[in-house]
C-alpha cells in the first residue's frame, strides 16, 4: 500500500522538478506542461509500485495527444486506486491543462515519490522501450499550408505556428484535503 501525502510548506520550482524528473525518468522535458499526456505519471507509478498498471499499455507517442491523455489518467486512476491513494485527477483535455494544473500534479508527485520510493533499481528507458516520454505542449501545433505556385505549377510550404485558445472557464481542483490528496 503507498503512503498518501499532503503537499505542505514550501514547494519545488518548476525548474528544480523538471530537473528531478528529467534525472529520474531519463528524459528531456522542458515545461511542465508537456506532462499533460499522463505517460510520465505512469512511469512514476511502474517504478514505486510495479504491476500497479498496465504499463505496456501506456501511450507514450501519439498523433492523438487527448486520447492517449485519457487512456494514460485512466490508467494512472486505475493504479492510485490499487495502491491505495487519494488523488483526484480532473478528466479534462490535455488542451485545458494549464501551467498552474500541471505544477500542482507534479509538485504533488514529487512529495508522493520521495515519500514511497524504496530505492529499488530500475531503468526508465529500457522499460519505455527507448521511446521518448516528451510531446508537443498542449496547444501549440504546427501546421503545413500548400500554396501553390502558378508560374511552374509546384506546391510550396510555408509553416505556420499558432495557438490555440481553449474557449472554456479554467477548471479548478476543488477538493478538500481530507478526500483528495
Amino acid at each position: 500500500m503507498a503512503t498518501n501525502v499532503i503537499v505542505r510548506g514550501q514547494p519545488y520550482s518548476h525548474k528544480e522538478l523538471l530537473t528531478w524528473l528529467n534525472e529520474t525518468l531519463e528524459t528531456s522535458f522542458t515545461k511542465v506542461e508537456q506532462l499533460c499526456t499522463g505517460a510520465a505519471y505512469c512511469q512514476l507509478m511502474d517504478l514505486l509500485f510495479p504491476g500497479s498498471l498496465d504499463f505496456s499499455s501506456v501511450q507514450f507517442q501519439s498523433d492523438d495527444i487527448e486520447r492517449a491523455s485519457v487512456h494514460n489518467f485512466s490508467l494512472l486512476k486505475t493504479a492510485f486506486s490499487k495502491v491505495g491513494v487519494n488523488r483526484y485527477i480532473p478528466s479534462i483535455s490535455p488542451m485545458r491543462w494549464r501551467f498552474g494544473m500541471s505544477l500542482e500534479l507534479l509538485q504533488w508527485f514529487k512529495h508522493f515519490f520521495d515519500r514511497n520510493n524504496t530505492g529499488r533499481e530500475y531503468r526508465p528507458l529500457e522499460a519505455r522501450g527507448g521511446r521518448s516520454l516528451v510531446c508537443a505542449v498542449p496547444g501549440t501545433y504546427q501546421t503545413v499550408r500548400k500554396k501553390q505556385n502558378k508560374k511552374d505549377g509546384l506546391f510550396l510550404f510555408n509553416e505556420a505556428t499558432f495557438t490555440l485558445q481553449a474557449k472554456v472557464t479554467q477548471i479548478h481542483f476543488i477538493c478538500s484535503y481530507a478526500t483528495c490528496i
